[in-house]
């Protein structure tokens, strides 16, 4: 299974074979992640016009519970990976 990234607002796949993904744990390979053909600089332009700005609407407590939200989320699915 090859990862995508999350960019831009958006799921994009990496070019190429990419690098492997392990289990830390066992040493199986989970999947394959690549990052090769990525637009950095649109990235870039892209946190600075939509993501900064979202961001600094929110109250320093809005940001908290998004990432206890983001880490609620990541401990139910731990198992899978």
């Amino acid at each position: 299974m090859k990862t995508k990234n999350y960019a831009q607002g958006k799921w994009i796949e990496g070019e190429g074979d990419g690098k492997p993904l392990f289990n830390a744990i066992t040493g199986e390979q989970l999947a394959t992640a690549s990052s090769q053909g990525l637009d950095f600089a649109a990235m870039m332009d892209y946190a600075r016009k939509v993501g900064g700005p979202a961001l600094a609407k929110m109250t320093f407590q809005e940001r908290g519970l998004m990432l206890k939200a983001l880490a609620l989320h990541l401990i139910s699915i731990k198992k899978k990976f």
